[in-house]
């Protein structure tokens, strides 16, 4: 869905008097892993319609109850049932012991949509965000979303997650193509008509782009899709392989894997698809690169030792470090946008499980997963969650999604006959 060209967003009220204590004057983290988090509540009531209809009446309330579910995969906020008040805005407040408030409207016309959000402080009486949407009834989650990063913003000077999107490969029998949905697994999009094996989708960080490998032509080529175009080209078509995309942080590079020399290793590509550096020569099998947020650093897989462990080194390709020791069968790490984790698969009884560890080692890995066989994490875009596949529900892998310190595990999708090596994409869409 193009949303800039699905909604218009009126401007209508933004930082009316001086925030209080969460002001997003100031960054706040809020470590949704801590033992000792107060999470802050909030109420959403339902929307008041206009005109007062049945159906006007059921979406205010599908309405609020999508922005309640935004708000609480966030991690941090207590959204107050509404039951406890009967969902009305005219509510004796003072009765509940909340922080802020979200008063919302509707007005509909036909297939017309416009909404209205207020953040209320409760401690102050006053408004510190407002928002009106334009657009059409099936746009109503879009506009949920965007007004819960809103919130977001408003409370912790930083961006949430409900306006990223998170791609990912699922099998519809015989082939295997690229899919993308709503961080909270809606709205699900295919993306490739291919006909054929894809594999590892990426969102470059600015979410204009959808990197991947496809098996169309036969053999395996890394392709680039516009999201807003549609357009496909290929960016690398090398004999051998041509795998593992990863974006540098500002989307116009790509550290790859080749073996058009023979040995599977890791070069850097520009955005034509150009060999700009070759960063590993051997020995062994060299895959699966991840960039540090700031660019400086890669870690990445290597079987250098005799089996799949994780390394790590700087852009250049020297100061390569082993950061991994226990296991014999480390692969797929991913590096958090803040930059003091890596979350990795590891092989445990004959299961794979996830685990994280310090990109400088000193520590040990700290293992997240136990049942099942757990594989592919991938980072939040503020680093405060991890999606991952699960068979823990049967032998067809879905979609799963934990908190950074692993409590809080929710399955988030099942789709087609499996799903594999998904991506969570930039908060910019």
């Amino acid at each position: 869905m193009k949303y800039k060209y699905i909604i218009r967003i009126i401007f209508f009220c933004l930082f009316l008097q001086i925030l209080g204590p969460f002001s997003a004057r100031a960054r706040l983290y809020i470590d949704i892993t801590s033992p000792y988090l107060h999470k802050i509540p909030i109420a959403v009531p339902f929307l008041q319609a206009e005109p007062q209809t049945f159906e006007n009446d059921l979406l205010g309330r599908k309405i609020a109850i999508i922005l309640s579910n935004d708000l609480r995969f966030q991690g941090f906020f207590s959204v107050l049932n509404p039951s406890s008040y009967g969902g009305r805005l005219g509510t004796d407040w003072s009765k509940f012991s909340l922080d802020y408030l979200v008063k919302g409207s509707l007005k509909r016309r036909g297939d017309s949509l416009i909404t209205e959000f207020r953040l209320i402080d409760m401690s102050k009486g006053g408004m510190i965000q407002g928002r009106r949407y334009i657009g059409r009834v099936r746009d109503c989650r879009v506009m949920s979303h965007r007004f819960c990063d809103l919130i977001v913003m408003a409370i912790t000077g930083e961006h949430g997650v409900s306006l990223s999107r998170i791609s990912f490969v699922a099998s519809n029998g015989r082939f295997k193509e690229v899919y993308t949905a709503d961080f909270d697994g809606f709205n699900v999009r295919r993306e490739t008509f291919d006909r054929s094996i894809a594999l590892s989708p990426r969102y470059s960080p600015n979410g204009k782009f959808l990197a991947y490998t496809s098996y169309r032509s036969g053999s395996p080529c890394l392709y680039i899709k516009d999201v807003r175009t549609g357009k496909i080209r290929r960016l690398t078509g090398f004999s051998g392989l041509n795998i593992s995309p990863a974006w540098y942080p500002d989307s116009r590079r790509l550290a790859v894997t080749l073996s058009k020399d023979g040995n599977p290793d890791i070069y850097i590509v520009n955005f034509r698809g150009k060999i700009e550096r070759r960063l590993t020569d051997g020995p062994g099998i060299n895959v699966s690169p991840t960039w540090s947020p700031d660019g400086k650093r890669l870690a990445f897989v290597s079987n250098r030792g005799g089996n799949p462990q994780i390394y790590v080194m700087d852009s250049q390709g020297r100061s390569v470090r082993r950061i991994t020791y226990s296991g014999d069968y480390n692969t797929d790490p991913q590096w958090s946008p803040r930059g003091d984790r890596i979350a990795y698969t590891g092989r445990v009884g004959g299961c794979f499980q996830i685990f994280t560890i310090s990109p400088d080692s000193g520590d040990l890995p700290v293992q997240l997963t136990y049942l099942g066989s757990n594989e592919d994490p991938s980072w939040s875009p503020d680093g405060r969650q991890i999606l991952f596949t699960s068979t823990r529900n049967g032998p067809q892998k879905t979609l799963f999604v934990m908190y950074a310190n692993g409590q809080g595990q929710r399955m988030l999708l099942r789709y087609g006959k499996g799903i594999e090596t998904p991506n969570w994409g930039p908060n910019k869409f």
